[in-house]
């Protein structure tokens, strides 16, 4: 079944991510540090990063027709990130610079694969809605795009009301401080994490990603006329929720290197399937089997998987 969905993806296919760039900085400790202490790394890599880039990059290395639209500083990191964007075989030649520096991420990883986060925004701080206005004929010519919050809300939500064509896929992370769906209404579908979602759906959520109680919260989405969404539960796998119904997709079990951007990783995979035509919960599966496989690697991009390397992984 899992070759036929990765066999299924159309390179002639256009996605797009709208959103943020970062030179991730990222640290490899035994164990996090406790408040007031010290502790030395036991590595250190500076990498290519950014949510909607890493969305990107993994559409892209699945063989899909991709660009970048966002914002660097005129900086040696805003550089470095385009280069390693075109290297992926993402077209970066509407990606704006402006300000000093570039955004960036400084990450701590721990002998479990677990990671803390801290993000500078930097240029990614300063697109405004005057960047979509003058990207609307592009952005209107994809077949699916991907947006993150690590931009201004404004501009997101001016893209979600007003962009019309591509399917639109919005990842509700980092979540606002005061969390709603009520602004993603203009997307097709959203994809939270577990925290974020019982957050959005003032609820508590089911245990298990086969529970009926899920069925619930997907008829709580269809009456309030919100989007389908994909609830990622970490090692338990997501569950999709479309139409008042509920599909539990179920992960493939690995030991994490470094979890750092497999839900980008997620994301950018869900963007291909759906920008391939593939239904919401068949684009969910390759995802689970695109993020699993970035769970095997140190750092976001760099640990991405091509087409061939995760269909061969599925298959294990």
């Amino acid at each position: 079944m899992q070759d036929s969905l990765f066999d299924k993806l159309d390179s002639g296919k256009k996605v797009g991510a709208l959103g943020s760039l970062n030179a991730d900085y990222s640290f490899s400790l035994a164990s996090f540090p406790e408040p007031g202490s010290t502790v030395e790394a036991e590595g250190f890599a500076l990498r290519p990063g950014g949510k909607s880039s890493n969305q990107i990059v993994q559409a892209a290395l699945l063989g899909m027709d991709c660009e970048m639209f966002g914002q660097v500083g005129e900086d040696a990191s805003g550089a470095f990130l385009i280069e390693k964007l075109e290297e992926a075989g993402v077209k970066t030649g509407r990606i704006a610079k402006k300000g000093p520096e570039s955004g960036s991420a400084f990450i701590m990883v721990d002998k479990k694969g677990e990671n803390e986060i801290v993000v500078n925004p930097g240029a990614n701080g300063l697109l405004d809605e005057g960047y979509v206005e003058g990207a609307m004929e592009a952005l209107s010519s994809l077949s699916a795009l991907g947006f993150c919050l690590e931009v201004p809300i404004g501009v997101v939500e001016k893209a979600l009301r007003e962009v019309e064509g591509p399917i639109k896929v919005l990842n509700v992370s980092p979540m606002p401080s005061s969390p709603s769906l009520d602004m993603a209404r203009g997307a097709d579908v959203v994809i939270v994490n577990e925290d974020e979602a019982k957050k959005v759906l003032g609820k508590p959520l089911p245990s298990s990603p086969d529970s009926f109680l899920w069925g619930q919260a997907a008829k709580i989405l269809k009456k309030r006329g919100l989007p389908s969404a994909v609830i990622t539960l970490g090692s338990k796998g997501s569950v999709v929720l479309d139409e008042g119904k509920a599909w539990p997709v179920a992960p493939k079990p690995v030991a994490p290197v470094d979890t750092t951007g497999c839900g980008d990783s997620f994301a950018g995979a869900l963007l291909a399937g759906l920008a391939s035509g593939l239904s919401l919960p068949d684009a969910a599966k390759i995802a689970s089997f695109a993020a699993a496989f970035a769970a095997l690697g140190a750092g976001a991009q760099s640990s991405y998987g091509t087409k061939e390397e995760i269909k061969k992984f599925s298959e294990e």
